[in-house]
């Protein structure tokens, strides 16, 4: 018998949901996973795990409104397709929401999967649904809606959904001072999750928002402290996706946490190097010139005073070098609560991570952020327990 269960923190095979997610799904179409998580069954969305009575057979992740319900996110266990279990879910899960739809890649000559897309469209046309003549993007991916046959969609009622959804990612508008964010991180670790889950989904919502793509090559400016591990974190799924990955370490120091990431960086075999302090400003420019992006980790919110060389050096380097910037969290060398600096990166893309920090939104740090973007991974303030 088919039944669903909600998947939460708690759910016991959670990282088994997790790589089937990471298996079934294109990195270009993916989410954070902590944020499925923490969002699922939130929010008119539920996230759920699919069961033939014990037997776990994967998990089906749908946007539900008023007027329509959207299937975001569909895999079966790898082991159980072609058993007819698709279908099965499907029938049982249209009970449940009648004004069903979802999307697929459009099958069109010349994909480099076409008989794969062609596969699922046969899969979905036998299962009652047809496809409705609308193209939406999501994620810069161009999909084709499909509904219950004789269903209308208006697309302004599915729009209206996913951005529903992609809103709640950054749920909490609150600024706060970097004092206020470091209680928050503290308060966090000591009473929810381990400070390494949080430093993982750090670097894992820095990984999604930029737009790094297969034959990119992404350099890792990291400095000594945990802004560093969020980046070790970054390279690792880089590396994983097949993207070229180096590291510059600043210096050969890490925290703790930052340290269990970039071992296994190094185990993999990721490539890295520590700056020689003698290095030029020219032969760290003709260096930079050779990534398409540079990911700064160099300093945190934490920062405080005038940056020196080597680092001013490097800054300099980086501001002048081709390459699209990202600062994890922060611009380094940018003050957190005031924004000012005496010089900080100046990024195209800038993810400010749990809450915004005073300094970012400053007229003196807009100066230097091209995008700003918040994103949300469960820190938790005191006065929200």
């Amino acid at each position: 018998m088919i039944r669903f269960e909600k998947i939460d923190e708690n759910t016991k095979n959670l990282e088994e949901i997790k790589q089937l997610y990471w298996d079934a799904f294109p990195f270009e179409e993916r989410i954070p996973f902590y944020i499925m998580v923490l969002v699922g069954n939130d929010r008119g969305v539920e996230f759920l795990s699919v069961y033939d009575d014990d037997i776990w057979l994967g998990f089906i992740h749908t946007l539900v409104g008023e007027k329509l319900s959207y299937i975001f996110y569909f895999a079966i266990d790898g082991r159980l397709r072609r058993s007819g279990y698709g279908s099965k879910i499907l029938r049982e899960y249209k009970k449940m929401h009648p004004r069903l739809s979802l999307a697929i890649e459009p099958v069109e000559e010349g994909s480099g999967n076409i008989k794969q897309r062609k596969k699922r469209l046969e899969f979905y046309n036998k299962n009652g649904f047809e496809t409705l003549d609308t193209r939406v993007v999501e994620m810069g991916v161009e999909f084709e809606l499909m509904g219950a046959k004789g269903m209308e969609i208006k697309e302004s009622d599915y729009k209206s959904l996913v951005k529903k959804f992609f809103d709640s990612f950054d749920r909490d508008k609150r600024v706060m001072s970097v004092k206020e964010m470091r209680d928050a991180d503290s308060y966090t670790i000591k009473n929810f999750m381990d400070s390494k889950e949080l430093m993982y989904r750090a670097g894992e919502a820095i990984f999604y928002v930029a737009d790094w793509n297969i034959g990119d090559k992404v350099l890792i400016l990291a400095g000594s402290g945990n802004n560093a591990g969020d980046g070790y974190v970054v390279a690792d799924l880089l590396d994983i996706e097949g993207i070229d990955v180096e590291i510059l370490l600043i210096k050969d120091k890490f925290s703790e946490d930052g340290k269990y990431y970039f071992n296994i960086c190094n185990q993999k075999g990721i490539k890295y190097s520590v700056l020689d302090d003698g290095t030029d400003y020219n032969t760290l420019l003709k260096k930079f010139n050779s990534y398409d992006y540079i990911l700064d980790c160099i300093y945190g919110t934490g920062f405080v005073g005038e940056v020196r060389e080597p680092v001013y050096s490097v800054i300099k380097a980086v501001n002048n070098s081709k390459a699209i910037v990202v600062s994890a969290d922060i611009n380094s060398g940018m003050n957190g609560d005031t924004g000012e600096s005496n010089i900080c990166i100046n990024s195209d893309l800038t993810v400010s991570i749990g809450f915004l920090k005073k300094g970012l939104i400053t007229d003196e740090a807009k100066k230097h952020i091209g995008k700003l973007v918040n994103m949300y991974i469960g820190i938790v303030a005191k006065e929200e327990s």
